[in-house]
């Protein structure tokens, strides 16, 4: 049985409390499959929410000038490709340099 003098004197419960976490979440334990991963979907979810907003723009530009624009591919070649792009590079780049400071640093 543990007894509450055995867990402070543990290292391992002191070391998780400087970790780097989002919404609660955390993310300065992931591996680089996960960095990767995680950087991926933060693109594609920008994607789709700028696809979606992008598209709901052109249609209420289109019904409030009484114009059509016949096809919707500006909305994902020149808006939400872009912001996808943007999006996904800039989380890639912070978890990458998470996980690399934390290798750096001799923590594992």
């Amino acid at each position: 049985m543990t007894n509450a003098q055995d867990i402070a004197a543990d290292p391992s419960h002191d070391a998780g409390k400087n970790d780097v976490t989002i919404f609660q979440i955390p993310i300065g334990r992931l591996g680089l499959l996960s960095n990767l991963l995680m950087g991926g979907a933060c693109g594609f979810i920008a994607f789709f929410v700028t696809f979606f907003l992008a598209i709901v723009g052109m249609t209420i530009y289109d019904a409030a000038t009484n114009t059509s624009m016949l096809n919707l591919d500006i909305s994902y070649r020149y808006i939400a490709a872009p912001v996808g792009l943007l999006a996904m590079a800039i989380s890639l780049a912070y978890l990458i340099t998470i996980w690399v400071r934390r290798k750096m640093s001799g923590v594992e």
